[in-house]
């Protein structure tokens, strides 16, 4: 075998592979002969035909055979001889084959950069301590009521508020162009069905929400709703085909059916026992100290992300394509998987294209630091011991209420140990990095805070 590599930046390399003639034809003579034992030809019994026949009916499965092994071995060859790094699948530019010349195999891969990081000191970063106070604890604790609130339906007749969930019965009609209501007589595209409203809600369309918002029961509304060309939802009926709404203007005709409305427990000890197993001031001391913990881990990330992107700008390291594409992949996947979890209708792939475009960046970076975070802890000699696993597995046990072996036992069975020695080692490294640099010390203004409900998520005791 013979091989050039072409250097086309620090993490793509061009491999020219060529495989000696009398090794292509051994391999067009095995596959050959393979497929020769197991056919059966007109007028020969099986296994008895002629060779040069079985190539002939079976050229293309031949070829394909070959080509397959020949590109599996010239690649690992080249790969382990040239003592390349490589990350995802080759792409293969050109190649050449028949059963008597050389083999030639030309390919791009990705390779893990290699860079030296060298003297951590130099390093400057700010971390920005949030100071959590009574009004916060107050409405972490306002949440949890939320989220354990009771629905009622209202009997009183008031009308429809922020907060309340409207069961109302819909249909809607398609309207075709320049028509401003139904056809009268025509059936409906959405045949009459119950949905429910929640008024200000995050899922709730804006349109529905002013129709319903401030109605009583028994009150009918209408909306029209002009939908875009690409990502409006797909209508499942029952027995029915599906309807896409895309690009449709469609009027809607609503009847409040039911309000239901939230009631909040009272903020006592025996809301607190029930909702964690504590008194209400436990609970408070414990919501606090959460909230610290949370806001203590998004500054010292903050901080992290500084350091190491000084590092990724002072060392140059680039991202190889396919570790950004792989990342982008799941996290579109994960995105997809949500929608789908909530029931929400799933856009376009032009959609799909643009989201993955503006997240690149993003991912470009994350790349580059995973990969000055592995050179930080390789050119340390960073080790997880024994001593460390054990010691994480003892606490994420303690979180989770489990004993220490049976956290080890299901890591070990999801094959997840690794991971966590991984993690381990990637603390090491931005301890290490954290260590050497200046850090100053701020604190948070009021207005520079964020919002501590997007912090906090606040299991039952139960969870």
């Amino acid at each position: 075998m013979k091989f050039e590599i072409t250097h086309l930046s620090s993490v793509k390399k061009e491999l020219r592979i060529e495989l000696p003639a009398e090794r292509v034809t051994r391999s067009f003579n095995r596959f050959s002969n393979e497929i020769a034992r197991k056919v059966q030809l007109p007028g020969f019994r099986p296994g008895k035909a002629p060779l040069a026949l079985v190539r002939r009916y079976y050229q293309r499965d031949i070829y394909e055979r070959v080509l397959r092994h020949l590109s599996l071995e010239a690649i690992n060859e080249a790969i382990t001889a040239a003592q390349l790094q490589v990350v995802g699948e080759p792409v293969v530019r050109d190649l050449r084959l028949d059963d008597q010349s050389p083999f030639v195999l030309r390919l791009e891969v990705d390779v893990f950069p290699e860079f030296t990081v060298g003297p951590l000191e130099g390093l400057e970063g700010v971390k920005t301590i949030t100071p959590v106070t009574d009004a916060d604890v107050d409405r972490m604790l306002d949440n949890l009521r939320a989220a354990t609130a009771k629905l009622e339906e209202v009997t009183d007749g008031s009308p429809a508020q922020p907060n309340d969930l409207v069961l109302v019965a819909l249909e809607g009609f398609v309207l075709e162009d320049g028509a401003t209501a139904p056809d009268e007589g025509r059936p409906p595209t959405i045949p009459r069905r119950l949905e429910s409203v929640e008024i200000g809600g995050e899922n709730t369309r804006r349109e529905f929400d002013e129709a319903v918002r401030g109605k009583v029961v028994g009150d009918r509304v209408e909306v029209e709703i002009q939908y875009p060309a690409e990502g409006a939802p797909k209508v499942a009926l029952p027995r029915l085909p599906v309807v896409d709404l895309s690009g449709k203007r469609v009027r809607f005709r609503l009847t409040v059916e039911k309000i239901l409305r939230r009631v909040l427990p009272p903020l006592d000890d025996a809301w607190a026992q029930e909702k964690a197993g504590l008194d209400l001031a436990s609970l408070r001391r414990r919501v606090r100290a959460d909230l610290e913990a949370s806001l203590e881990k998004r500054a010292t990330e903050s901080l992290d992300n500084q350091l190491v992107d000084q590092l990724i700008a002072r060392t140059g390291v680039e991202a190889p394509e396919s570790l950004v594409e792989e990342q982008l992949s799941a996290r579109l996947r994960d995105w997809v998987r949500h929608l789908e979890s909530q029931g929400n209708s799933l856009p376009a792939d032009s959609e799909l294209q643009k989201l993955k475009e503006a997240l690149r960046p993003r991912v470009e970076t994350d790349v580059k630091r995973v990969l000055i975070l592995e050179q930080v802890a390789r050119e340390a000699g960073v080790k997880v011991t024994e001593e460390d696993l054990s010691r994480a597995i003892a606490d994420i046990a303690a979180r989770a209420n489990l004993s220490p072996e049976t956290v080890r036992a299901r890591l070990t069975r999801e094959d997840n140990l690794n991971t966590l020695r991984l993690q381990l080692r990637t603390q090491k490294a931005l301890d290490l990095i954290r260590n050497a640099a200046r850090v100053e010390i701020k604190t948070a203004a009021p207005s520079d805070m964020p919002t501590p409900e997007k912090l906090v998520s606040f299991p039952p005791k139960n969870q």
